[in-house]
């Protein structure tokens, strides 16, 4: 007896089944490609895993990263592989599979007599920035991420950097003096260059939403610092109007990021020992939700597509839903921890050895978390070969684990970096 498909196709009702699949994800997509040839050539003659990547795509950005790599790592013709994005969708389930056995392909990268002071990575390039001396300016080295093949080296000020984005085209970097440059990786040139204060302590810079925001500290005490936040709107790489200036007393800006809601400040008064962590408008910068008790000054912390999650140095783990100001799940790591990292679905700590630890983020079921087992460590990472002397010296997302080491020449004031990669495709 034949199956409603097949009647259909054999009544030239083709567009109708595809219609009807298209609303499947990729597993059931998967499981229907088995059921007879008919059905698996509908969904390859309807195109149906094109169709599902463009549904689900803007959801997921993995998916999206998975096409940049592709498109980058060996110059793949994208246009004419027919079996492109139903190999996207099963490179996906492999990356689900070898996080939680811990597989992962290791590769070390030296980049020679340098000093890396800073490093950070978007879906398709590495930049590093270097260490300085007073005569030197200071650097930036912009890898493509995929081929490891240098793609600029760009001569700064003359300051140290403080803190570095890459925004599509565009390279943010702020510096020890307040300078912030802005690059145009298609011209190579410097396209703005601004100085919010004459006198500061260090700088905190981030883009996104269409805004760019420059946290400047200045010292007010010993140990205390106030901070001044400048909002511009970026118009064009050589057009960015400052919309308006923030004063914020007494606490400096620890931590910076944003997703597709909210950006997330993190600020810190050693004086007042507190940290409060900011939501703020992704429109105009304004500040949505205000916390202060989730994170303590022992405490490592990140936050990620709306989660917090804080590692204290007795081990403890805690993701917290900071909208609602609720703790979703907590256990005990049972190491101390030095440094923790956040990507859309797994935890990275470090330990005073260096060693890492992987867990799932417990976030897929948000419902009665807190009844469910304490999530188990996926894996470790012998850490004793990566002399850090760099903050950050960890970059965690999905795709990878990237470590900098950097590490002197005896004898000498020179230093050498190297970069160890943990691929999680291959």
């Amino acid at each position: 007896m034949e199956d409603i498909v097949s009647l259909l196709v054999k009544r030239h009702m083709n567009l109708v089944v595809e219609n009807i699949l298209s609303f499947l994800d990729h597993n059931s997509l998967q499981s229907c490609e088995f059921v007879s040839k008919t059905w698996y050539l509908v969904i390859r003659n309807g195109k149906l895993w094109k169709r599902l990547y463009g549904r689900v795509s803007q959801r997921k950005p993995l998916l999206q990263n998975l096409m940049i790599r592709r498109e980058l790592e060996a110059k793949h013709d994208t246009e004419n592989d027919e079996f492109l994005y139903k190999r996207l969708f099963y490179a996906q389930q492999t990356l689900v599979q070898n996080w939680s056995s811990g597989k992962y392909k290791t590769s070390l990268k030296a980049l020679g007599e340098v000093s890396v002071s800073i490093f950070t990575m978007d879906a398709r390039r590495i930049l590093y920035g270097l260490r300085t001396s007073p005569s030197v300016p200071s650097s930036i080295m912009v890898w493509n991420r995929w081929t490891m093949e240098s793609e600029h080296f760009l001569v700064g000020h003359q300051e140290w950097i403080t803190d570095m984005q890459i925004c599509g085209d565009l390279i943010f970097c702020s510096y020890y003096d307040g300078t912030i440059l802005v690059w145009d990786l298609k011209t190579k040139e410097v396209v703005q260059q601004f100085q919010d204060q004459e006198v500061v302590d260090w700088v905190v810079i981030h883009a996104a939403h269409g805004l760019l925001i420059t946290c400047t500290s200045i010292l007010s005490g010993l140990t205390d610092r106030d901070t001044s936040v400048t909002i511009r709107r970026i118009h064009s790489p050589t057009e960015m109007a400052i919309e308006k200036t923030e004063e914020i007393s007494n606490m400096k800006v620890s931590m910076l990021v944003s997703d597709e809601n909210y950006f997330a400040v993190v600020l810190s008064s050693s004086s007042r020992n507190c940290i409060k962590l900011q939501l703020r408008s992704p429109v105009d910068f304004q500040c949505v939700h205000e916390i202060s008790n989730l994170i303590s000054h022992e405490d490592s912390y990140a936050y990620h597509s709306g989660w917090l999650v804080t590692g204290s140095s007795e081990g403890i783990i805690k993701v917290w839903n900071p909208v609602t100001q609720t703790c979703v799940q907590t256990w005990n790591s049972q190491e101390k921890i030095e440094d923790l990292h956040l990507s859309s679905k797994h935890i990275v700590t470090r330990n005073s050895d260096g060693k890492l630890f992987a867990w799932d983020l417990p976030i897929s079921d948000r419902i009665n978390l807190l009844e469910k087992p304490s999530p188990s460590c996926l894996f470790e990472i012998n850490g004793s070969e990566e002399v850090s002397m760099m903050d950050p010296s960890l970059i965690v997302d999905e795709l990878q684990i990237l470590t900098i080491s950097v590490k002197d020449i005896p004898k000498t004031d020179a230093s050498t970096s190297a970069l160890t990669i943990r691929d999680f495709l291959n």
